[in-house]
């Protein structure tokens, strides 16, 4: 009896001490995160994606999902100083909150980072800078826009795709499109080309043609400046008007959302060229097999669009989706180890493939995915993992065209950069809805082009949106 007092009290003793009370503190230290796409696709799966993540970083990590109205919920959470170690944001709000000092300086962590070293490229990097400096990592490779065309109408007409390599091929191909499917199939009126203008998005692959970029730089002097105002997009504002006049664009581009473009392109062939996301060109035919229209009807192919003056291809990549530390965050260092390993081939596959044994099994060394993971399609926050040692074939069979998609992000001749943000300064609301209404009216014929472009040019000055 007494030796079992005796270790009672040395029990009640241990536990009393300064050594032990802390011990308990930190094994206790709930890493909280706040996510958006990343994560299980329901509650239930979203803890064993929270299970997943603890038993790779050795973590005790909270990982809540926001199922809807993601951007406000976090302004808000953050608005009411309620403590996160881990935020997801996009790169736009990275800007204004490390503008206003809420989120954790992370240069010295990410330069010093051997994962990063060796996982991810640094012009990706670079491109995240603000003011020289890191407030975030990633969640994925963000991949780009580009020029999707479906093969299965063009070779009926005789288009060789090769052969599109300037605006006017490009018009040509539209021109012989609308003719065979009015005139042989019977489709009338047909508009080949869908183009989405209310955020002027995305006419990056023929702008590329006079090498100019969306959105708002700074130049060497620090001045704001806006290349689609510029009079060398002149030419490529002319066009996409006569495209307009002749029929050739759809009329629907104007007040249509991103979706109905996507149902005119694949479900009804309504359209034969569209602008739209690399992954894009995989979802159409993978939507098309399901409905038994691939390759006969449906058969889609990602183009760069045209080469500029400097024989480049200038591509505008998605902005990044990320990865901050708020300034309040009680356990910074713990939440850095999880955003390390999001950068890893390890991680990557998580954020792609799933959960081993949910979403997936491997057997014989190989990946083969459950009824329910077919339904997640390899994507739970990174179809596109930022490591640069994951390798997309280890995911298995991808959507036909995709590879091919992103693959052209890689060539040596395509230059790849986001949108300019004006180091972070630019309202982008304000500025699509500047650039749609004068360039509408261009494109529309309501006005000439070097008076929309010189309309637009008075206006973003006015607004400061440029110097």
């Amino acid at each position: 009896m007494k030796k079992m007092l005796c270790v009672l009290a040395l029990a009640l003793l241990i536990a009393g001490s300064p050594l032990f009370a802390q011990a308990q503190s930190e094994a206790k230290a709930e890493i909280k995160v706040l996510a958006a796409v990343t994560g299980g696709k329901d509650d239930a799966e979203n803890k064993l994606f929270e299970e997943a993540m603890e038993k790779a970083t050795a973590l005790n990590i909270s990982w809540e999902k926001v199922p809807a109205s993601y951007d406000q919920v976090l302004m808000q959470k953050l608005g009411a100083g309620e403590a996160y170690d881990l935020i997801y944001l996009n790169q736009f709000q990275m800007y204004t909150l490390a503008k206003q000092g809420a989120l954790t300086d992370l240069t010295d962590w990410i330069s010093n980072s051997a994962v990063y070293k060796e996982n991810v490229d640094r012009a990706e990097l670079e491109k995240i800078q603000y003011n020289n400096k890191y407030y975030a990592g990633f969640n994925k490779l963000e991949v780009f826009p580009l020029v999707n065309v479906n093969k299965a109408i063009t070779d009926k007409v005789g288009i060789n795709l090769d052969n599109l390599n300037s605006l006017d091929a490009y018009y040509q191909m539209l021109k012989k499109v609308k003719a065979y499917m009015e005139n042989t199939v019977g489709r009338k009126p047909y508009y080949p080309f869908f183009v989405y203008m209310p955020d002027i998005w995305d006419m990056q692959p023929w702008f590329s043609s006079v090498g100019l970029r969306r959105g708002v730089f700074l130049d060497a002097n620090g001045k704001k400046y806006a290349p689609y105002v510029d009079m060398q997009a002149k030419p490529v504002w002319e066009w996409l008007a006569k495209l307009y006049r002749e029929g050739l664009m759809d009329p629907a581009s104007f007040t249509g959302k991103t979706g109905d473009m996507r149902s005119k392109m694949w479900q009804s062939q309504d359209i034969v060229m569209d602008s739209d996301w690399a992954a894009w060109t995989g979802l159409y035919n993978n939507n098309a097999m399901s409905s038994g229209t691939y390759p006969d009807k449906v058969n889609m192919v990602g183009l760069p669009g045209l080469k500029g003056p400097s024989g480049k291809y200038y591509i505008e990549q998605g902005g990044a989706s990320l990865w901050a530390i708020p300034s309040n965050a009680k356990n910074p260092k713990e939440a850095f180890k999880i955003l390390e390993y999001m950068a890893t081939a390890e991680g990557g596959l998580l954020l792609s493939a799933g959960i081993e044994g949910n979403d997936y099994n491997v057997v014989n060394g190989k990946i083969e995915y459950t009824d329910l993971g077919k339904k997640h399609a390899k994507d739970h926050g990174a179809p596109f993992p930022i490591s640069t040692k994951f390798d997309l074939g280890k995911l298995g069979t991808m959507n036909p065209g995709v590879l091919e998609s992103v693959a052209i992000g890689q060539r040596a001749d395509v230059v790849v950069a986001p949108m300019g943000y004006a180091n972070g300064e630019l309202d982008t609301r304000k500025y699509y809805d500047i650039m749609s209404k004068w360039m509408s009216d261009c494109i529309m014929g309501k006005t000439d082009a070097t008076t929309a472009i010189k309309g637009a040019e008075k206006e973003l000055r006015a607004n400061k949106i440029i110097d």
